[in-house]
């Protein structure tokens, strides 16, 4: 008698992940070179995914790393990503090591390493120079969130302070939808800054618009990952530069760092 292994967990989780993703199954068939009949046995728990196949459908289906391992699992094969970053063995450290190297060739202009995207794991001499100018004291938490949004925190001195949030919440809710992080935000605003609807943006980008004792600093944001991460440590891993939206923030950045 042949033993069969049960894969309706599997067929649940790729369920869950293709309608979060709003992909019929003949378009995951064709996007992973099958045919819609073996997604829909996939899917029913009829047929059991080579282990390439279930890291295939991760891909395609922007799986975090971490739930790639549980639809292995689920399929009966081994997980494949280990979170390196968070056991701080060597390996992980040349990673870290490049990542915060990036960040300080970017003085004076700020630029951080961020933590899932709400943690400040580094930050270059030009992000504290910014920072100490914005708050008038040395940077006392890694909490984006808490840094922009704290009633003293830099985001007082913003002149559109509305359209950030609005913004913001925004970006909240899509990475909820594509679930890149589960259970974290990219920045978190407080309650009562809430439902607030974003003005017509007058530039390519979201500006940050700072202005304190005279001086008025506009700043664009770009966000960089890793582009191949093979484990859910790496992946979340990200750098944010704050590039100077005019002449005259980027001359206030080299003034203030000589």
């Amino acid at each position: 008698m042949t033993a069969q292994h049960d894969t309706s967990g599997f067929g649940a989780l790729l369920r869950a992940w293709r309608q979060t993703r709003r992909l019929s199954q003949l378009d995951l068939a064709l996007a992973c070179g099958a045919s819609q009949r073996h997604m829909s046995f996939l899917e029913s728990g009829r047929a059991r995914p080579s282990r390439g196949m279930a890291l295939t459908l991760g891909s395609v289906l922007r799986v975090p790393l971490k739930d790639q391992n549980l639809m292995l699992l689920a399929a009966g094969h081994a997980p494949a990503f280990a979170e390196r970053a968070k056991k701080k063995t060597p390996d992980a450290k040349p990673i870290d090591a490049t990542l915060i190297e990036v960040i300080r060739r970017q003085n004076p202009i700020p630029a951080m390493l961020l933590d899932g995207g709400t943690r400040i794991a580094a930050a270059n001499e030009g992000a504290e120079r910014l920072c100490a100018f914005l708050l008038d004291r040395p940077r006392d938490t890694d909490d984006l969130g808490q840094l922009f949004f704290a009633p003293n925190g830099v985001g007082r001195h913003l002149e559109n302070a509305d359209e950030v949030i609005a913004w913001s919440e925004r970006q909240q809710r899509a990475q909820r939808i594509l679930n890149l992080a589960p259970g974290e935000m990219m920045v978190t605003a407080p309650a009562a800054a809430t439902r607030r609807e974003p003005m017509m943006p007058d530039s390519p980008a979201l500006t940050l618009r700072f202005a304190k004792d005279g001086v008025r600093l506009g700043m664009y944001t770009l966000l960089a990952t890793l582009g191949t991460p093979l484990d859910f440590g790496a992946e979340r891993l990200s750098l944010e530069f704050f590039l100077p939206a005019d002449q005259a923030t980027e001359a206030w950045f080299r003034s203030a760092a000589a």
